[in-house]
């Protein structure tokens, strides 16, 4: 008798206590947070490529950002694109910060993403540029405003020349190739994927002057310095997101740069050539600080922007997302 009421009991007490554990998830179950619409202005570079995977491989969707992306050619396009109200976030390298900077114009940089030292210089060896020195009284093109503009200054300084030694013409990176390959200029200061574009267009013509130790820059997440403060939390996912899909791509590069050249519209083999000069990771510390000042200092030097004075681009830092996921990596010295 004792037997047969314990066979009964046990499946009793089992089936109740599987209850009680329900009602207590229950009560303590709350419906997740509703996903948050989000507008990301994309250079078509490996600049946006943490991006752009974030994307595809589900990370914004998984922490609940709901994103539209919007391409653009370059990080200087997308921050103008971010800036006039198209878009809420910005892939950028710091170029065309600082010259937002010296206009005034309203920004938070939340992150760097990446470092590289992927610009070169592509010259037309059939016209006697063997050397850098051979750049003198050449016509090179350039997009102005952007990393490639302040490369060429920096090339252009380490051999003693400034930049009325050459003519600098404006020439959007989607003409380069064209461009160069036709002989309207002589060579062309670029960074990839127009850097291997340029260099395919010339074949063995090519001469190219890579940038080397010469030029590291940055690129960054820029927001509207109002989304800082009224959307903290989509910022906190967003770098959430971000790190997963650098993680990811670390692991998987070639996957990763088929997402990236799908996205761009390029084979993916003109990725593959400078992949490894970008070096991906969140982080804000004082070499991006120090870049922005010396960029600030040699556009005004050279009248680019005439009657600006160098800000304070510690004002258009804002840590607070970051340091809040990843203290480690900021490493910004805090002083005014």
């Amino acid at each position: 008798m004792t037997v047969n009421l314990a066979r009964h009991i046990a499946p009793t007490a089992v089936a109740l206590a599987m209850l009680i554990a329900a009602l207590v998830a229950w009560r303590n179950w709350s419906p997740p947070a509703p996903a948050e619409p989000l507008t990301l202005a994309v250079a078509a570079s490996a600049l946006g490529a943490p991006l752009l995977v974030a994307d595809r491989q589900g990370f914004l969707a998984a922490e609940g950002v709901q994103s539209n992306l919007l391409h653009y050619p370059t990080g200087k396009s997308a921050l103008d694109a971010m800036l006039n109200g198209e878009a809420e976030v910005a892939t950028v390298a710091e170029t065309p910060i600082m010259f937002a900077g010296l206009a005034g114009k309203p920004l938070r940089v939340i992150a760097n993403i990446s470092s590289s030292t992927e610009h070169a210089v592509v010259a037309r060896a059939d016209r006697g540029i063997r050397e850098r020195s051979d750049l003198r009284g050449r016509r090179i093109g350039v997009a102005l405003g952007t990393t490639a503009h302040y490369f060429i200054h920096a090339l252009l300084t380490d051999q003693g020349l400034d930049e009325s030694a050459v003519e600098l013409v404006d020439l959007p990176v989607r003409e380069q190739a064209e461009a160069l390959a036709a002989g309207r200029v002589d060579a062309v200061a670029t960074f990839p994927p127009y850097s291997t574009e340029c260099r395919r267009a010339l074949g063995e013509r090519a001469r190219i002057f890579p940038a080397g130790i010469r030029y590291a820059g940055y690129g960054s997440l820029v927001v509207a310095p109002d989304l800082v403060e009224r959307r903290p939390e989509v910022l906190a996912r967003l770098l959430r997101a971000v790190d997963h899909a650098i993680g990811w791509m670390r692991a998987n590069p070639e996957e990763a740069r088929a997402i990236a050249a799908e996205a761009i519209g390029i084979d993916s083999t003109v990725l593959e050539e400078t992949w490894d000069s970008s070096r991906l990771g969140l982080e804000l510390g004082q070499g991006f600080l120090v870049l922005l000042n010396a960029e600030a200092r040699w556009a005004i030097a050279a009248g680019l922007v005439p009657g600006a004075a160098v800000p304070n681009y510690l004002d258009l830092i804002d840590t607070s997302a970051l340091a809040r996921l990843r203290p480690d990596v900021v490493t910004l010295i805090q002083l005014r």
